[in-house]
């Protein structure tokens, strides 16, 4: 006897519509070593390097507490390193799509993390994607 197969397609990306066009900026992205920060991982701006690294919500090591940018794309390193790529440093976010890279998703997303990436000029926006169906 056949099985069904739940299927969701995901049409959404870590952009919102409306609002100023986003602004992006070409940076470097630091790694500990091999590793993949999903779409819509925040950053922070390491002060000793000035290099972005994974933002560390409550963090007090060289800023990394102190969200500054958004990846819009995964972005992968093979090794321990600094990676090019181009993020977001200030234009309107879907809040379920951005993720802290120690818990893999939006979970400890609160007012104060909100409330710091406005402060930078990244608006995140509570959205509801109408194309998925509910379970």
């Amino acid at each position: 006897m056949p099985s069904i197969t739940k299927t969701t397609n995901d049409n959404g990306g870590v952009l919102a519509a409306g609002g100023p066009e986003p602004v992006f900026r070409d940076e470097l992205v630091t790694f500990a070593g091999a590793a993949t920060f999903a779409a819509g991982c925040i950053l922070a701006r390491d002060s000793s390097t000035l290099k972005l690294v994974v933002f560390v919500k409550g963090g007090a090591t060289n800023g990394n507490g102190i969200p500054k940018a958004v990846l819009t794309a995964p972005l992968t390193a093979t090794g321990a390193g600094d990676v090019k790529t181009r993020v977001l440093i200030e234009g309107k976010v879907k809040k379920e799509r951005l993720v802290i890279n120690a818990d893999g998703d939006d979970s400890n997303i609160d007012a104060a993390v909100v409330d710091q990436l406005r402060a930078f000029g990244i608006v995140p926006e509570s959205t509801k994607q109408l194309a998925v169906l509910d379970p």
